[in-house]
């Protein structure tokens, strides 16, 4: 067996508790797992592969929600003011040379609102910051090797009410980098005519931070927890990861985008199928004019560590997270 995936699964036998006294060590065992991916790939330069010219392709999408509802003196049970804006932007960027893949995206899905008398603050109705990055060299006709590097956090302070500031008697609970998450795992990627693809990471790194004390305090986030005095404000995983695309055109009309992720962390304390986390994205379009499309946005998640809020305003754990929108898109292609 080669010396250093030895030395990976010896670190992965080893007391949890011995491993946790350093965290640096993760570090280095990512470090080995990236020399080792290196040195397969340069090990495969010498096979023949059809060199393409170099080519960039960018582009993104924009979605805007306006939402405005005006009433003076109403009758009774006739409703409230309405003021509510959002939208969704996305870009990403293809990079194709020879045998190197490199593609990235950026998404920002935000949306507010504002019932009632104008002294009322903006509640919050979904706010997404996400990042990837993921590159790949051609080993064979369908198989890469390379990385996989993912960022996601929010943008706005968000309080237990949902509001965008404070009232003096409500709770910080979450703003950016608190909480955040980052993964990066160098694998493989299965990729079948573009529109299919299979990343598997079999040491990924992954952590939770939440850089804020006050929020890291509550406990609701994923970061190390014992009480409002006794936590941590940044969990290290290391774990297999696994990320499935899926993208296609169906009757020319209707178009589907779709990624399926996957991650096991080995440092857990307990294990079993319950602890797999999964962060399930859809996006369904209809084309209504050229560039201009009809999209149902749905993400559904599962992580018994992250805190979610139930109809009646408390905080469990283990549940389905769900969100949903629809939106009007532009789509656009950069020349």
């Amino acid at each position: 067996m080669n010396l250093r995936l030895r030395g990976i699964i010896i670190f992965l036998l080893q007391d949890k508790h011995q491993r946790m006294k350093n965290n640096t060590v993760v570090w280095v065992i990512l470090l080995i797992v990236l020399v080792f991916q290196v040195n397969i790939i340069k090990a495969q330069e010498a096979e023949t592969a059809t060199e393409e010219s170099t080519e960039w392709l960018t582009g993104g999408s924009f979605g805007l929600d306006f939402t405005q509802l005006l009433l003076v003196n109403p009758k009774i049970g006739g409703g409230e003011n309405k003021l509510g804006f959002g939208g969704l932007n996305a870009l990403f960027a293809k990079y194709k040379s020879g045998k190197s893949m490199w593609d990235s995206e950026g998404v920002i899905q935000l949306g507010v609102q504002r019932l009632g008398s104008k002294d009322n603050p903006f509640t919050k109705n979904i706010d997404v910051l996400r990042l990837s990055s993921k590159y790949g060299y051609q080993l064979s006709n369908k198989w890469y090797g390379g990385f996989l590097l993912g960022f996601e956090s929010l943008l706005l302070n968000t309080f237990d009410d949902l509001a965008l500031s404070s009232t003096g008697s409500n709770t910080l609970q979450a703003k950016f980098l608190s909480p955040a998450s980052f993964s990066f795992g160098p694998g493989f990627d299965f990729v079948d005519s573009g529109k299919f693809s299979v990343f598997f990471s079999p040491f990924a790194y992954q952590t939770v931070i939440v850089l804020d004390d006050k929020i890291a305090a509550l406990g609701v986030h994923g970061n190390p927890w014992t009480s409002a005095t006794d936590f941590k404000n940044i969990k290290h995983e290391v774990g297999a990861k696994m990320k499935a695309q899926y993208a296609d055109v169906f009757f020319e009309k209707l178009n589907y985008k779709g990624e399926f992720n996957l991650f096991y962390d080995y440092l857990a304390e307990e294990h079993g199928v319950e602890f797999v986390d999964i962060i399930f994205i859809n996006d369904f379009g209809i084309q209504l004019f050229k560039g201009l499309s009809l999209n149902l946005l749905l993400d559904l998640r599962w992580d018994r560590d992250i805190a979610s809020v139930v109809p009646d305003g408390e905080n469990q754990f283990k549940k389905w997270m769900v969100s949903e929108a629809m939106v009007i898109k532009y789509n656009y292609v950069f020349e």
